[in-house]
C-alpha cells in the first residue's frame, strides 16, 4: 500500500469514530435557523401597549394659521407646516380660520387658535398699551 492510501483509510477510520461518539448527541438549537427579531407579547401585553397609545393626549399649540387653498400653513408649537405635512404622526389635512384639521389613522383633530390676547397686566407690552390709551382719552 502507498502512504496516500494508507493515510485516506486512517482518516476515514478517525472520522467515523468521532461519528459514533456523538451520535447519541443531539443538537439543542439549530445553528442554521433565523434569530427572533421581535419577541412575542402575551395578549394582555399587546392590549395594554394599545390602550396606551390610545389614552395619550396631543395637545399642540397652534399660533398661527395661513389661509392660501392648497397652500395654506399652520405653525404648531414653532414649526411651520404645509398641508399634508406631518408633526408627531399627525397630518394637516385643513385650514380654516382660527384653526387646523389633523389625522392620524382614523382620528380626526381639529385645533383651535387661540384669539385675542392673553392679558398679563404686568407686562410692558400691556402697560405701554394701557398708557397710550390713556394719552389718546386725555388729550391735553
Amino acid at each position: 500500500m502507498t502512504p496516500t492510501l494508507v493515510r485516506i483509510i486512517l482518516t476515514l477510520i478517525v472520522v467515523g469514530v468521532i461519528s459514533t461518539a456523538f451520535a447519541g448527541e443531539t443538537l439543542k438549537n439549530d445553528p442554521f435557523a433565523r434569530p427572533l427579531l421581535s419577541a412575542t407579547l402575551p395578549n394582555n401585553a399587546e392590549n395594554t401597549a394599545v390602550n396606551i397609545e390610545e389614552e395619550m393626549p396631543w395637545h399642540p399649540t397652534l399660533s398661527a394659521v395661513m389661509l392660501a387653498g392648497r397652500h395654506s400653513m399652520v405653525t404648531l408649537d414653532g414649526a411651520i407646516l404645509k398641508i399634508g405635512e406631518e408633526k408627531d404622526g399627525y397630518r394637516l389635512v385643513q385650514v380654516k380660520d382660527h384653526e387646523a384639521v389633523f389625522k392620524k389613522g382614523k382620528k380626526r383633530i381639529v385645533l383651535k387658535m387661540e384669539t385675542g390676547p392673553k392679558a398679563d397686566p404686568n407686562s410692558s407690552i400691556e402697560k405701554s398699551l394701557s398708557r397710550q390709551n390713556k394719552e389718546q382719552d386725555n388729550p391735553q
